[in-house]
């Protein structure tokens, strides 16, 4: 028998990501001070690009974990709804996981060569050498990749918003903690 809910470990990886990505953003805004002394802008950096391989990981092990757990039942809504979902869905699990991909390549392609430190401790390797023209498109990429899913994540919370308000189809109580309960 199919669960009513998402596993507690998929429930707690799809908030922790939320939580990571919203600190990523106010970090984004906050590094590109350039009147900040140096010291600290680097370390704010090395904050984002440890947070942000850590949301790879995080979003990489979410998929194992849901090809190895079972999946809730489907909710009963009309196949473009599903297959929109479905899209959405998709198109966040390639952001979050081409997103630190796309900043590792560009600190690995920046032509001034600074260290990746995971969390201050370990040394990331980098991929590449210093390129100028990867590291511009990777810029490029990195924030079209975010402004992609600010997009989704935006569609995807309006979504959620519909079926918790509007179709009050339970939708919401399949991605939060608490007890295998009954769905309406």
């Amino acid at each position: 028998m199919r669960p009513r809910r998402w596993h507690p470990m998929i429930v707690a990886l799809h908030w922790l990501t939320l939580a990571l990505i919203l600190v990523q953003f106010g970090l984004a805004q906050v590094m590109r001070d350039e009147t900040r002394d140096l010291i600290s802008r680097f370390q704010l950096y090395q904050w984002h690009k440890s947070i942000g391989l850590s949301v790879a990981a995080l979003v990489v092990l979410r998929l194992v974990l849901r090809l190895a757990l079972p999946s809730p039942r489907p909710l009963a809504m009309p196949v473009w709804q599903r297959l929109a979902a479905a899209t959405v869905q998709s198109g966040l699990y390639l952001c979050l996981i081409a997103l630190p991909l796309t900043g590792l390549l560009m600190v690995s392609a920046a032509p001034i060569q600074i260290p990746t430190l995971l969390y201050g401790w370990v040394a990331v390797p980098h991929p590449i050498g210093p390129d100028k023209a990867i590291y511009a498109a990777m810029i490029r990429l990195h924030e079209a990749l975010f402004t992609t899913l600010a997009t989704l994540a935006a569609i995807h919370s309006g979504a959620a918003g519909l079926h918790q308000f509007v179709l009050k189809d339970g939708l919401m109580r399949r991605i939060w903690f608490g007890r295998d309960q009954p769905l309406p």
